[in-house]
């Protein structure tokens, strides 16, 4: 089957498809995507995509498509790299405020990247309860490489995230493999068969509002405020609540609001950010993705 060319229109808005690579040359999951010069290789939708920017379109390269599902892919890819999500609003009242403009101009159009379901994102996010960053890309990876074979892209496997029911066929033996505690692979084994059976409606959430989301999600034993909060952020772009139990933006408000000064905490992080109002929580995730790009080295 042919490759073939479908084109996203770039926003009015400001939107840097440049910067969009850079945070994600630091932080993509080593087995679900890469970044090679220009272009971000990635399954969405079950086909693995060339992602790119071309003048004034996003080129995504794949296998030629049934009519049927040019929209459905489009609709995907628009809500993956953010295409829709004008944050014109947010660089405002950020420009007002010249401590906090420094800070946000360096990343002014990054793209709020998200992922193509919701179950994708509770589920690495359960990974990444109580973990490092670098322990939990390695969980990550081993996931995928359980339950995909994957396909190779200039030297590198790529993978496509496990469906609810691929991971709920497994046992909690099979998941050994990822290194984490017993109560987290249970917990995702049980959000996997809850999504396959249709107890747990995780695409649903996609039409309620954000507090509705969240006291779903806090809903689920072993679901807490870090983790619901940033599903909601990771799924779809929204930021509602600020994460101040996250130990890297603890590290990263001391830092760029404090110079290094004094002890980190949560209690710091709500300090300092809840000043900004309804922006409180996007300007908590502005500030890591600054230190992730300050302080990250690129993914090899």
């Amino acid at each position: 089957m042919g490759m073939v060319e479908q084109y996203l229109e770039l926003p009015s808005f400001a939107y840097r498809f440049d910067l969009l690579l850079e945070v994600l040359r630091r932080t993509a999951y080593p087995a679900r995507m890469i970044v090679e010069g220009d272009s971000l290789w990635r399954f969405t939708g079950g086909k693995l995509l060339r992602v790119r920017q071309d003048g004034d379109v996003i080129v995504l390269t794949g296998p030629a498509l049934a009519k049927s599902d040019h929209a459905r892919l489009d609709d995907l890819s628009r809500q993956i790299l953010g295409l829709d999500r004008d944050l014109s609003d947010f660089y405002a009242a950020a420009r007002r405020d010249a401590r906090l403009w420094r800070h946000i101009e360096p990343l002014f159009g990054l793209p709020l990247f998200c992922t193509e379901t919701v179950f994708e994102a509770l589920i690495t996010l359960i990974i990444e309860q109580h973990i490092s960053w670098k322990s939990a890309l390695r969980s990550q990876r081993t996931l995928m490489r359980i339950l995909n074979s994957g396909v190779v892209v200039s030297g590198h496997k790529i993978h496509d995230f496990p469906t609810p029911q691929q991971l709920a066929a497994l046992e909690a033996k099979d998941l050994k493999p990822l290194k984490i505690t017993n109560g987290r692979i249970n917990l995702m084994l049980s959000v996997a068969r809850d999504a396959r059976d249709g107890i747990l409606d995780l695409e649903g959430l996609r039409h309620l509002e954000p507090s509705e989301v969240y006291s779903r999600l806090m809903s689920i034993k072993g679901v807490g405020h870090w983790t619901a909060a940033n599903v909601l952020g990771r799924a779809f772009g929204r930021y509602p609540y600020v994460s101040q139990n996250d130990v890297a933006l603890q590290a990263a408000v001391n830092h760029y609001f404090y110079q290094g000064a004094g002890a980190k905490s949560a209690q710091q992080v709500v300090e300092t950010l809840e000043g900004y109002g309804e922006y409180a929580g996007l300007l908590g995730h502005f500030i890591l993705l600054r230190w992730v790009l300050d302080r990250y080295p690129v993914a090899q």
